[in-house]
């Protein structure tokens, strides 16, 4: 498999979890192009959850779409009732984030310099360019 290939690979997934994530009702759902920031992966999945049991919901719906785009369900860490939670899926690594654990822990600052990815959900709208800074505003 080429490198070429595996960016639109994973690119799929992170963009399908990033729809699992919205269709459970996820909030602030955004995916970041970190492919060139970091080489451990290639994209983030950042994602608001108000409440232990949607984010246990949303990591139990991610594992399943992982599994049916790649064949594999991915490693979870942290408890549905911690203020993050993380599901690494390879080329894609999903944060699953309180409000207070977004803002406490703010990913969207640190990886500001990642490009933002359109993904047809109601927080991707924007052109893939780097993102501002904290969550999409309200509307």
């Amino acid at each position: 498999m080429d490198l070429e290939q595996s960016k639109s690979e994973a690119l799929h997934l992170a963009k399908s979890l990033a729809q699992e994530a919205e269709a459970h009702k996820g909030e602030d759902v955004r995916i970041l192009d970190v492919g060139d920031l970091l080489y451990l992966t290639d994209y983030f999945v950042l994602v608001t959850s108000q409440s232990a049991r949607q984010t246990k919901a949303i990591t139990s719906a991610l594992r399943v779409e992982a599994k049916r785009v790649t064949g594999e369900p991915g490693h979870e860490e942290g408890s549905s009732g911690s203020a993050w939670v993380l599901c690494d899926f390879g080329t894609v690594v999903v944060h699953v984030l309180s409000p207070e654990g977004r803002e406490f822990y703010g990913l969207d600052h640190l990886w500001h310099d990642a490009k933002l990815v359109p993904f047809g959900g109601s927080s991707g709208e924007e052109e893939s360019r780097p993102h501002s800074l904290g969550p999409a505003p309200a509307e």
